[in-house]
């Protein structure tokens, strides 16, 4: 598999104008809890038009400070802001129970992806030369030096970035949006043994093309009963 600024930019150019669908199809729904769900492809596209932008730095040679800056949004997304969204689009569904209540679980994991997210991301705004992305076997090795290294291994950091990010879908009423939960867990294992070396792209790149389902997913009915917000 090869990535590049095209395949970034195309990722972007898909996902912006099909996350308006969802929306679109939210609004005109019974709820608009779904909405933070239905934007989620739009912010998978606006990441991945970063890392176009840091593509195209990087072909041509250099870190300027444009193509930095760029890398730093990027890891914005994917070191932080996804352990905090994903959590907070299931409480606003109504996950973690039968009758659409959150449980403490689903707020626990919410809290702690926000706590890592910002232990993870500030040092590098703080201190951008912690940040060098590279070119490596065709794909992008953004090389953070985040607080993590040397504490934790890297199987056992992606391990708990994954179960943060997957267990609040799963416990979700949606049916639909479980299946989607599975396929990050799948996304997750093959970018994890295929491309450890630039696992946080990868990673990311393909939860972006897995994200064109939650268009399918917004557009489920839920069962009577089984979610609070959702249900009749």
């Amino acid at each position: 598999m090869c990535f590049s600024s095209t395949s970034s930019f195309a990722a972007a150019a898909l996902l912006i104008p099909l996350s308006g669908v969802a929306v679109a199809r939210c609004w005109r729904g019974p709820s608009a809890d779904l909405l933070p769900l239905a934007l989620t492809p739009a912010l998978f596209g606006l990441q991945q038009g970063l890392e176009g932008l840091v593509w195209l730095g990087l072909d041509a040679g250099g870190l300027e400070p444009m193509t930095h800056r760029a890398a730093l949004a990027y890891l914005f997304f994917a070191h932080g802001f996804w352990m905090a969204w994903i959590p907070w689009c299931a409480l606003k569904i109504g996950g973690g129970s039968r009758d659409g209540r959150p449980t403490r679980l689903l707020q626990l994991d919410l809290v702690l992806g926000l706590v890592l997210g910002l232990w993870l991301w500030l040092p590098l705004l703080l201190e951008p030369a912690r940040v060098t992305p590279t070119v490596v076997l065709g794909s992008i090795d953004y090389h953070a030096l985040i607080p993590s290294y040397g504490l934790v291994s890297h199987g056992w950091g992606t391990l708990i970035y994954g179960l943060i990010v997957t267990i609040p879908l799963l416990l979700t009423p949606l049916r639909r949006l479980r299946w989607f939960a599975g396929g990050l867990m799948a996304a997750f294992v093959y970018s994890q043994v295929a491309y450890t070396h630039a696992f946080t792209s990868v990673w990311c790149y393909s939860a972006a093309l897995l994200s064109v389902l939650l268009i399918w997913v917004v557009d489920e009915q839920v069962e009577p009963g089984l979610a609070g917000p959702l249900g009749p």
